[in-house]
């Protein structure tokens, strides 16, 4: 080939070259085009990241969810918006979408100390994956030592693993370097609470209320603890506290769910006993009228809940409306007493319950009593119509006082009991006695 058809075929080469480099940048520019197309500008995107942000504070998760995907699905796919996207995931239980959207923050920059933590968060979870997420957590720490945030979750992770102390100094470390902070405030007294210091757990959880009044887990604690201790005054205000801090709308979706379901299932549980030993009650009658057994044996208190309901006993509600509300399951009925198999029970409703035979003594006695006083009554009218002497004769019958009109019918003891005047005039039963 001469020098001539050399330079010709070179400048051939360079000239496609250059043609094939133009149409590469022209497919490069269309596709970025194509990508952005009906995107949002910078200044919109800014906007929206501000209103997720926004979201994320007010703790409606699922909004800002939407938001940071809409960013991400933009093209905007900055760090803080994985980030922000994993921690919103996080908060609606979605975790392996959140580990993801965390990684993929760190893949941005390795050393990101808010997706460091939150993955940390994620992990410890888990008790089989605790250990990772302590040595996520602990990373972000170093990163930024003075971060309460990052002190907060250490100590959670330390919780989880049983490292008490260490949980303990954390807490109380994230609440020096921010006393605004209520979380490590909160977790310092569900510390002491897991290892049995309720007073200690007490004065954490009553420093959260002193801040924010409507805490609900703070007043869900505080609640279940003098649950435990049986001061009925106590739990009753915090039960209160607790009502009130549910209508409050930025309450954390899942902690509202746990506390109303195990409130309910005990409300629940308290139906479903109440029901239970009043039944109870009718089948001893039942079975003191058909037998000379003055007893009834353990088994006969215990009352299947199918047929229970089957049998319409709990006139206002069905059969599947009297369920644990997570779980769906029964009750587990231990003779008189009703206990969610999750739940527990709460001594405010169903350790408290009344007992049912006792309630049925009094009342029995009460109307008996009411009988004497009604007989005592008549008889003095009778004595003192028929003499100037205020005194009752023992002679004075029942059927006297109703055939003289001072008694319309004979009163009757609803345990069977018969009534009698004594010889200083008294009216008495031959059950409940007499009353002077």
């Amino acid at each position: 080939m001469s020098l001539k058809n050399k330079f010709i075929t070179i400048q051939i080469l360079k000239s496609t070259l250059n043609s094939a480099f133009l149409f590469f940048a022209a497919v490069l520019v269309i596709a970025n085009l194509y990508c952005h197309a009906g995107a949002e500008t910078r200044e919109e995107i800014r906007k929206l990241y501000k209103v997720g942000v926004d979201y994320l504070n007010d703790m409606n998760y699922e909004a800002a969810e939407a938001v940071f995907q809409k960013i991400i699905e933009s093209g905007y796919d900055f760090i803080e918006a994985y980030n922000n996207l994993g921690y919103a995931k996080m908060k609606l239980k979605k975790k392996d979408e959140a580990i993801f959207e965390l990684k993929n923050a760190l893949k941005i920059n390795s050393s990101y100390p808010d997706a460091l933590n939150n993955l940390g968060l994620i992990y410890i979870d888990h008790p089989a994956t605790a250990s990772l997420g302590l040595s996520f957590i602990k990373k972000a720490v170093d990163i930024e030592k003075t971060n309460s945030d990052y002190h907060d979750s250490l100590g959670l992770a330390y919780t989880v693993l049983g490292l008490v102390k260490e949980a303990e100094i954390e807490f109380k470390t994230a609440s020096l370097l921010d006393k605004t902070k209520i979380s490590p405030v909160f977790n310092l007294g569900r510390l002491y609470e897991l290892n049995n210091k309720d007073k200690a757990a007490i004065t954490e959880y009553e420093k959260v209320t002193s801040i924010k009044k409507d805490h609900l887990m703070a007043n869900f604690r505080l609640f279940k603890i003098y649950c435990r201790a049986e001061d009925k005054d106590h739990a009753s205000y915090y039960l209160l506290n607790i009502f009130k801090s549910l209508k409050n709308p930025k309450n954390d979706k899942f902690e509202r769910i746990e506390v109303e379901n195990e409130i309910s299932c005990n409300l629940k549980a308290f139906l479903v006993e109440l029901a239970l030993n009043f039944n109870i009650e009718l089948k001893k009658i039942v079975f003191k009228e058909n037998s000379a057994e003055t007893s009834i044996a353990a088994n006969q208190f215990i009352i299947d809940y199918d047929e229970f309901s089957k049998n319409n006993f709990f006139t206002f509600f069905n059969a599947n409306e009297l369920r644990c509300p997570e779980t769906g399951k029964y009750y587990t009925n231990y003779v008189t007493h009703v206990v969610c198999p999750v739940h527990g029970s709460l001594f405010l409703f169903t350790q408290k319950v009344p007992n049912i035979k006792e309630i049925k003594q009094n009342y029995h006695a009460s109307i008996c009593r009411e009988n004497r006083k009604m007989i005592q009554y008549a008889a003095f009218i009778s004595d003192i119509s028929q003499t100037e002497e205020i005194g009752l004769k023992s002679g004075i019958s029942i059927k006297n006082m109703i055939e003289g009109g001072y008694l319309r019918d004979k009163p009757e003891c609803p345990d069977g009991g018969a009534y009698e005047m004594d010889n200083d005039g008294f009216i008495k039963c031959s059950v409940h006695g007499k009353s002077n």
